[in-house]
């Protein structure tokens, strides 16, 4: 079906059509750009509630096997790596936000394991390790929710990287706060639930560019059916945003949440 782009007033807008899967990933170039001054982004500032909620949630321990798909410069790997115990792997298209995350873990005298792959081919990059994590995420829509038709493949790669029992989490963007807010100048596909802007991106030296961004929204059931496909059992849904992971107990979804943390087992 095509899509049918609306305007913040609902009107028909114009919209740069979704890259599709043989494509290249559209983050590469804001990733790159981006490099060490990723962590000004907003979001960043609410890593340590993140990954303190993130922890309780997904009951990380001593011993625990993580992999972070779209992990930009690591900064959820990174805190955690902060507390002995919990050993973690990060992968991202951005040679750019690699080279930035290995630096950061470098400068705070830690140790990450950090590497280039595209979240998209997961299954087939992991080789060996595929089946060997006890956990594997997508947060902050790195890997998951750049695309509808993409997401598909996401989700079974991020599966096949946990053994049977080992569990996936991934943080949404919620459909229904997408439509709801909006903004002007952004624009919204109801058929395909897709959100477009035009983002203003920071780099160094104060330097800034303009970059066109996709997001795929999802409703919690279309969570759950995307699930099921991928063989993963739901285990918990809330509604969350950026630095807010811990701020409503499980189950419990608002229409102003912008983001769900889904977590799901492998069967």
């Amino acid at each position: 079906m095509n899509p049918s782009w609306r305007s913040h007033d609902d009107r028909p807008i114009a919209v740069p059509g979704v890259p599709g899967a043989d494509e290249q990933a559209f983050y590469v170039p804001i990733g790159d750009f981006q490099g060490g001054e990723y962590r000004r982004n907003a979001f960043a500032a609410g890593t340590a509630e993140e990954v303190a909620s993130l922890t309780s949630v997904l009951d990380l321990r001593a011993g625990t096997r993580v992999l972070d798909v779209g992990c930009g410069d690591a900064r959820h790997l990174r805190a955690l790596a902060a507390e002995p115990g919990v050993d973690g792997v990060g992968i991202d298209v951005s040679p750019a936000l690699v080279d930035a995350a290995r630096e950061a873990a470098r400068d705070a005298g830690i140790g990450v394991d950090v590497r280039v792959g595209d979240a998209r081919t997961l299954s087939a990059d992991l080789g060996a390790e595929a089946g060997t994590f006890d956990v594997a995420w997508s947060l902050c829509q790195g890997g998951f929710g750049t695309s509808p038709a993409t997401d598909p493949d996401v989700l079974a790669g991020l599966a096949a990287a946990v053994h049977p029992g080992g569990l996936v989490a991934l943080t949404l963007f919620h459909a229904l706060f997408a439509a709801r807010h909006l903004a002007p100048g952004d624009a919204f596909d109801p058929v395909h639930l897709v959100h477009h802007q035009v983002s203003e991106v920071h780099g160094p030296d104060h330097q800034r560019r303009r970059f066109d961004l996709w997001t795929a929204s999802y409703t919690v059931r279309d969570a759950v059916r995307l699930l099921d496909a991928a063989g993963l059992d739901l285990v918990s849904v809330r509604g969350v945003e950026p630095g807010g992971y811990g701020r409503r107990a499980d189950g419990e979804v608002g229409l102003d949440d912008p983001e769900l943390l889904v977590v799901a087992r492998r069967l």
